[in-house]
């Protein structure tokens, strides 16, 4: 035996891993839209939606002056 699972057999053949499947295009894409009946179940209301990079940067931009004023008051 070897470590795929048997040696050559009486005629020489040997066991060989093969590069095909059985995939279609259908299975590459998705749906452009989701299902309105999934969209309404309840599991789908539970996370709120992504927030921009203009948020987040404000946001960063805001937490470094309040850290900076609170060092420039202590030091």
């Amino acid at each position: 035996m070897s470590a795929i699972g048997t040696a050559a057999g009486p005629r020489g053949k040997t066991f060989a891993i093969s590069a095909y499947a059985d995939v279609r295009h259908d299975h590459l894409c998705f749906e452009r839209q989701q299902s309105l009946a999934l969209r309404e179940l309840e599991w789908e209301g539970r996370l709120e939606p992504v927030l921009p990079w203009s948020t987040l940067l404000l946001r960063g931009l805001c937490a470094v002056l309040i850290a900076c004023l609170v060092l420039a008051i202590l030091v």
